[in-house]
């Protein structure tokens, strides 16, 4: 009688084996199927992608372009304003006045110096 019970123990357990097995295998089947669909979409999203976006970087490095050459006239502009500057009457007196500052402010110093040594 036990021998009748191990076959039956090891019978079920076979089976049991077999559908696990089996499940198993359909859920790694669902698995790749589902993997693939994924890998679809995503091809078909970075397509989508990349048809949109070279035009737009086109346009963009145009605009930069665009924006650089302007910088670039801007400082020219800017530098010949400075150097007219600086051969004008303009310049000269911005130099008179800074060394006119100089000056007056060595003087005020020597004054307050001198009038602090009175007080003493």
């Amino acid at each position: 009688m036990e021998t009748t019970q191990l076959y039956q123990g090891l019978t079920f357990l076979a089976y049991a084996t077999g559908v696990i097995v089996i499940l198993v295998g359909v859920m790694l089947v669902k698995l790749l199927f589902d993997v693939s669909k994924l890998t679809q979409n995503i091809n078909e999203t970075t397509e989508i992608v990349k048809t949109e976006l070279t035009p737009t970087l086109k346009n963009v490095n145009k605009s930069v372009e665009i924006l650089s050459g302007i910088i670039i006239k801007t400082d020219e502009g800017i530098n010949k304003i400075k150097n007219v500057i600086k051969k004008s009457p303009l310049g000269i007196i911005s130099k008179i006045t800074s060394a006119t500052g100089s000056l007056a402010k060595g003087f005020f110093s020597g004054l307050g110096a001198a009038i602090k040594m009175f007080k003493k």
